[in-house]
């Protein structure tokens, strides 16, 4: 009785290619999922940048993205009678994260680090960057439409 099988090369060289195989797929992999990751901590930044907005022109008052130590945190420029002084939202940080606010307009050379929405819906133009362990990003913000455009020059 013949049977017919896998030789041990044949098996070898089968368990080669599988091996080939995942040795290209998961740089692809982790590629995409970081990539995922990076986007959602711009998705969170740029709602907390319309709601500035949206807050502003709906009050008819001035809001304000402050950046401190532990995150960012979204306020009314002047607290009315009522206000409470909390901040209506907040973006906490974690230690491997960091977002930086430039000015490009700016007159002096250190500005507060403190992003005004006028009652108008516009701001001044501000260029963001992000870096943590979801990736790195750079957006520059219209002062009148608050629309983000990312920035060609990436860190």
């Amino acid at each position: 009785m013949h049977r017919r099988a896998f030789t041990l090369i044949e098996i070898c060289l089968a368990v080669l290619i599988i091996a080939l195989l995942i040795t290209l797929a998961v740089p692809s992999i982790k590629g995409v999922l970081e990539q995922g990751k990076s986007k959602e901590t711009f998705d969170r930044f740029d709602s907390l940048v319309h709601q500035a907005q949206g807050l502003a022109m709906s009050e008819r008052r001035a809001y304000v993205i402050s950046w401190d130590k532990a995150g960012l945190s979204l306020h009314p420029g002047q607290l009315s009678a009522g206000d409470d002084a909390h901040a209506v939202a907040r973006i906490d940080t974690g230690k491997e994260e960091c977002y930086q606010i430039e000015f490009p307009a700016a007159l002096v050379k250190k500005p507060a680090a403190e992003w005004m929405f006028w009652p108008s819906g516009t701001c001044e133009s501000a260029r963001i960057t992000y870096q943590g362990n979801s990736g790195t990003w750079v957006v520059d913000y219209d002062p009148f439409t608050v629309r983000a455009t990312f920035s060609s020059n990436e860190k």
